[in-house]
């Protein structure tokens, strides 16, 4: 029988130590060693989607893997494959060290330095009861990636993103679609589930932080049933007691949230601990909320380079959604996806105000109106996430709707705009050009005065002169001379044209001119 085997050692040397003694073994195939925890549940379950017969029959763990420690990377890999067998690498091959690697799910221990038959002894034993249990699974039974239910991680950026009230409406969309659901405050220090759902508690999780296994009925003691359906595991109310969780407790609590709930809810917040970073790590799909502007972007982008760097999760595994989102905003969620490099999310969660203001005062955050444009847009990314099916999602008023209403109210106010503003309009523009045309006929009147003076210090017609350049509509005028001391003075009044005939008559406007008389010297 052919014996596939993974190993998962940060070790160089250990690993080349540990390849070498696999291929001797007969019938055994060791695959290239991996260096860390993620590595590895990536490779296993790529191969899990493929079916349960592209899965190794053994996985060797060396007792220094990371980031996750090494017993809890074999009970994940026992709980979410099964059909594995999985042996500890050690240096200390202790009673103590045999038996938690028993009740974490490991099939063998092997103490190092490695020996030939102990590794052979040991990796026979867990192929063997690895062929057991796929005979019982059944040659064409597909082995599911991951056991139990659908684990969301929501994150945020900075706080005052919406990370919460986006929590929350993911569970209520999920419970709302069917499905048993559990809410899990792990913003330890500051968490507002309980505020925003109106909710009295004595019990969180931090009751369970000493709890080695976490049962059903342990579970039932420590969570609150909501009435709107989710149930609700929340942070301490002192925001010191956080401090009792561990990653090890988040983890037992996640697993066992997993195995009783079809879809399991969590609130990260925005300070990474390392509670919240084991449900970033174990999450099905890690969501990161933020709103487009440049601080929150920046903030982002920071928490997804220290997730990389943690080796938590990598930028191309995380959804990040936009919150506030309106289409004027400079920063569109394509641009934050390439600033990021997360996968952004189709779904955006518009900005609105006004319809959460009363729901959160009252901490009555499950009453937001199904006609909310923000409960659209979460639930539409509840079922991008698979919480939801279509036929769930609230019959809210579409961004469309509410446009083309919008549109057509516009129209009809622009109309009677239109239609009212007309006549003022147009009486608007007869003044102006009447104005014009007065200001034109002061030129002309001055102009065929100054012709008029002129003419009469020489001795010539006068009235011919200032007609001579007058256009024929302000028609000949009026031109009167008068002589005193030297000096000829000539008047000329014009009738200025009126645009609306009939409404009185012309108006007169006169110009003035004065110069030396040239007779009066001769």
């Amino acid at each position: 029988m052919t014996v596939r085997i993974l190993a998962g050692t940060a070790d160089p040397d250990a690993a080349r130590a540990l390849l070498g003694l696999l291929g001797q073994l007969p019938g055994a195939e060791p695959a290239p060693a991996l260096g860390d925890s993620t590595a590895l549940l990536e490779t296993l379950t790529r191969a899990a989607e493929a079916g349960i017969d592209e899965l190794p029959e053994v996985v060797i763990v060396q007792e220094g893997i990371g980031p996750m420690p090494a017993l809890d990377l074999i009970r994940d890999v026992a709980l979410r494959f099964p059909a594995i067998g999985v042996v500890l690498l050690t240096a200390d091959p202790s009673p103590a060290v045999l038996a938690a690697a028993m009740d974490s799910g490991a099939r063998g221990v092997v103490g190092f330095p490695l020996s030939y038959d102990e590794l052979g002894a040991r990796v026979e034993a867990a192929a063997t009861w690895s062929a057991g249990v796929r005979r019982h699974l059944g040659p064409q039974r597909a082995l599911p990636a991951v056991a139990g239910g659908t684990l969301i991680a929501v994150a945020g950026a900075k706080g005052g993103v919406g990370t919460t009230v986006t929590a929350v409406q993911l569970a209520l969309a999920a419970h709302a679609s069917g499905r048993s659901t559990a809410l899990v405050d792990l913003d330890l220090q500051g968490g507002d589930i309980a505020s925003y759902l109106d909710v009295q508690f004595r019990r969180s999780i931090a009751d369970l932080a000493d709890i080695a296994d976490v049962s059903s009925r342990v579970l039932h003691d420590a969570m609150y049933v909501h009435e709107s359906g989710p149930a609700l595991l929340l942070a301490p109310a002192d925001g010191e007691r956080g401090e009792d969780v561990t990653d090890r407790s988040a983890r037992l609590v996640l697993a066992a949230l997993r195995q009783r709930y079809e879809v399991v809810v969590v609130d990260c917040g925005t300070q990474m601990t390392s509670a919240n970073a084991v449900a970033v790590e174990v999450a099905d799909a890690a969501v990161l909320v933020l709103t487009p502007d440049v601080i929150a972007v920046r903030a982002a982008k920071r928490m997804v380079r220290m997730w990389d760097r943690l080796q938590i999760r990598k930028p191309q595994d995380t959804t990040a959604v936009v919150n506030r989102h309106t289409r004027g905003t400079e920063i569109q969620p394509s641009l934050i996806g390439r600033i990021t490099g997360t996968r952004m999310a189709t779904s955006v969660i518009p900005a609105g105000f006004r319809e959460l203001q009363a729901v959160i005062d009252a901490g009555r955050l499950q009453d937001l109106d199904a006609r909310s444009t923000v409960k659209a847009g979460i639930w539409a990314l509840a079922g991008e996430l698979g919480l939801v099916s279509s036929a769930t999602l609230p019959a809210a008023r579409g961004k469309k709707q509410r446009r083309e209403r919008s549109e057509r109210g516009d129209r009809g106010q622009v109309t009677l705009e239109t239609l009212g503003m007309t006549p003022i309009i147009l009486i608007t523009l007869l003044l102006i050009w009447q104005a014009v045309l007065a200001g034109y006929t002061f030129t002309l009147a001055g102009n065929a005065a100054d012709q008029a003076a002129r003419a009469a210090a020489v001795g010539s017609d006068a009235s011919a002169a200032a007609s001579s350049d007058l256009p024929s509509a302000w028609g000949p005028g009026d031109t009167s001379v008068s002589r005193a001391d030297g000096t000829v003075s000539a008047t000329v009044t014009l009738k200025m044209p009126l645009l609306i005939p009939g409404i009185g008559d012309f108006v007169p406007i006169s110009g003035h001119a004065k110069t030396l008389d040239e007779t009066a010297k001769r």
